[in-house]
């Protein structure tokens, strides 16, 4: 018995050692299984850590007062604003990527500050095609000339509509128009020109054009968006009683008439049935009223020998004189520029081949209004008369 006690004792001795020490290398190993896997770990937490503060968005852009529906040739307003996280920029510009059929009309306009954080802007689009779609813009922040931040404007869908117009449409889609003011006044012997200040609320008023009218245009334009004003010129047959036209208003939907009566001025030189007073059918008549008058105080001035009736006879003869000459004869040098209107953008509708004599009519600042030899009439430069 004692000696099979002692072999069960010295095997369990052997056999122990041995299993302690496999066990202790096992939690040996896994132990720095575990350290390895766990530094992993940490080390893949820092860089997702480290790409989440890449990635952080530090602007967010929202589209505010965006239509239903929008026509094309016209012009909208879209108000943008922007949320911007961080301080740590100079300016803001906006990148246009990609326009396919919309043009932003204002691109170089600051954008308004409201506090630290909140930037606003109005865009002003026009739509030029029925397959428009919404451009493609950057919101870029920069730092010392360089972008730092750059967010891509939301996607937008536009309800984009063809107009079905009639003849008399101005191609003029507007909140609202208004004519300002008219003057009407003889072209030539047979047509008149018209001209009317009209001042619409944001519309494309720049594109105003009639298809009723002999020949138009835009003679001078102002624009304090989202105001717009024209002076546009007509010129239509002597016959013409009113000139009618179309636009159409986004806010009532709808196309609107508008009308002016033509009426020619009577500070005008001629009446609507003879354009060049020379031609006046009253002139014989106007002569002889002349003629008798100085006959009369030539008389008078003989028998009675005063003064005053030789007066009156050296004033009907003037009279006279003018009624025979009622324009002065003015020299124009070549290459002169006949406007339509005495203002510094108007058209040009005719160019002196050569010294010319022309009536002038009257002068206003720098401009002379001239009947040519052709009998239309229209404005020159005073520095293109020539003095001697």
């Amino acid at each position: 018995m004692r000696i099979v006690f002692v072999f069960v004792f010295l095997v369990s001795i052997v056999f122990g050692n041995d299993l302690n020490i496999s066990s202790d290398t096992n939690l040996t190993q896994e132990a720095s299984n575990l350290t390895i896997s766990s530094n992993d770990k940490n080390d893949s937490n820092e860089t997702n850590a480290t790409n989440l503060i890449d990635q952080k968005q530090t602007i967010f852009l929202s589209y505010q007062d965006v239509p239903d529906k929008v026509f094309v040739g016209q012009i909208f307003p879209i108000k943008v604003k922007a949320l911007v996280s961080t301080q740590d920029f100079d300016e803001i510009k906006n990148n246009i990527i990609k326009n396919n059929g919309i043009d932003i009309l204002n691109t170089d306009e600051n954008w308004k500050w409201k506090n630290n954080e909140l930037f606003f802007k109005t865009f002003y689009f026009k739509v030029v095609d029925k397959n428009a779609t919404f451009p493609e813009i950057s919101f870029d922040l920069y730092k010392d000339g360089n972008i730092t931040n750059s967010q891509l404007f939301p996607p937008l869908s536009l309800n984009i509509i063809n107009l079905n117009a009639d003849k008399y449409f101005s191609n003029v889609i507007a909140d609202s128009l208004d004519i300002i003011k008219s003057k009407t006044s003889n072209f030539d012997e047979k047509n008149l020109i018209t001209v009317l200040e009209i001042e619409a609320k944001n519309s494309n008023l720049k594109d105003f054009k009639l298809s009723t009218v002999l020949r138009d245009g835009i003679d001078s334009a102002e624009d304090n968006t989202p105001y717009y004003k024209i002076y546009y010129y007509a010129i239509i047959p002597k016959h013409t009683e009113s000139l009618t036209f179309t636009y159409f208003n986004t806010k009532e939907n709808n196309f609107v008439k508008k009308s002016v009566d033509i009426v020619v001025d009577n500070d005008d030189v001629s009446t609507q049935s003879n354009l060049n007073p020379k031609d006046d059918g009253f002139k014989i008549y106007k002569n002889a009223m002349y003629g008798l008058f100085a006959i009369i105080f030539l008389i008078l001035a003989i028998t009675r020998r005063r003064v005053i009736y030789l007066l009156l006879l050296v004033f009907t003869v003037i009279m006279f004189f003018i009624n025979m000459n009622p324009l002065s004869s003015i020299k124009i040098s070549a290459d002169t520029k006949v406007y339509i209107l005495p203002t510094r953008n108007s058209t040009v509708f005719f160019v002196t081949p050569r010294i010319i004599y022309a009536q002038k009519i009257k002068k206003i600042n720098n401009y002379i209004k001239i009947i040519l030899p052709n009998g239309k009439i229209g404005w020159i430069k005073d520095a293109n008369v020539i003095k001697n």
